[in-house]
């Protein structure tokens, strides 16, 4: 079953499906992967790598290319989760949200957060910290996350606003799911809905859900965490394909 070739392009559909918001110049033309890039944990990108990796984003939202994505996520959102397009969609979506970025630096490549590493501990995580991403939004100032990489930026969807976190626990979050669980998840995963509700259900959801603010709506690609996210959702879904690629892509 060619699971990814059915829904190659679902993203740029939306994009002609929707109205409100007027996309980005070159949002019709993106095109399938060129090339073979290779995805790194954000932790192990050298500060080089890292630079570079930020300074596209930060390229990508003055170019409102974050409000796109983000408006395109929630117009379609009720499509693409529950359901088995989640994994594959969003595989889709976060390559062309990678293609933008290496627009603007053909050399960078999208990384992803392994929040396993984090389970126990999710908001002490340097992921989450002033270097990386920024941490919980500020309750005296419209929980607005003021540091990291997204600290300045202005959202303008559904309204003008800062990005926002509300961590699930006040200054903390619960713990996440461990390594050794999500390991049995895509051992136990037999087909390939087994594995979307697997992993859906859990990983995905859980850090959604704990990271709140925009993160916790359908707009969430517009904190710089969802990507990452996506990435690491998509690795495994990479992982349990090269099981048996036969039959699993």
């Amino acid at each position: 079953m060619k699971l990814f070739a059915g829904v190659l392009g679902l993203a740029l559909l939306a994009a002609q499906q929707v109205v409100g918001l007027t996309p980005p110049a070159g949002a019709d033309t993106l095109q399938q992967c060129g090339s073979v890039s290779v995805r790194k944990e954000v932790r192990s990108l050298s500060p080089d790598e890292w630079n570079a990796f930020k300074g596209a984003m930060q390229q990508a939202y003055e170019d409102r290319w974050i409000d796109w994505f983000g408006f395109l996520h929630e117009r379609v959102a009720t499509t693409v989760h529950s359901n088995a397009v989640f994994l594959v969609f969003h595989r889709k979506f976060t390559n062309d949200y990678e293609q933008i970025l290496r627009r603007y630096n053909p050399d960078i490549s999208l990384p992803y957060w392994n929040t396993m590493v984090d389970y126990q501990n999710p908001a002490g995580s340097s992921v989450l910290g002033d270097n990386y991403f920024g941490g919980n939004g500020d309750p005296a100032n419209d929980n607005c996350v003021t540091t990291g990489v997204a600290g300045s930026w202005k959202l303008t969807f559904p309204d003008v606003h800062c990005l926002r976190r509300v961590y699930g626990e006040g200054q903390s979050i619960n713990t996440w799911y461990s390594p050794e669980f999500m390991t049995s998840v895509l051992q136990k995963a037999t087909t390939y809905a087994d594995l979307r509700a697997g992993l859906e259900n859990t990983i995905h959801g859980l850090p959604h859900l704990s990271l709140g603010g925009d993160m916790n709506t359908m707009h969430s690609p517009f904190d710089p965490v969802f990507w990452l996210h996506h990435a690491n959702i998509d690795r495994m879904f990479a992982q349990w394909q090269a099981v048996d690629p036969d039959t699993r892509t």
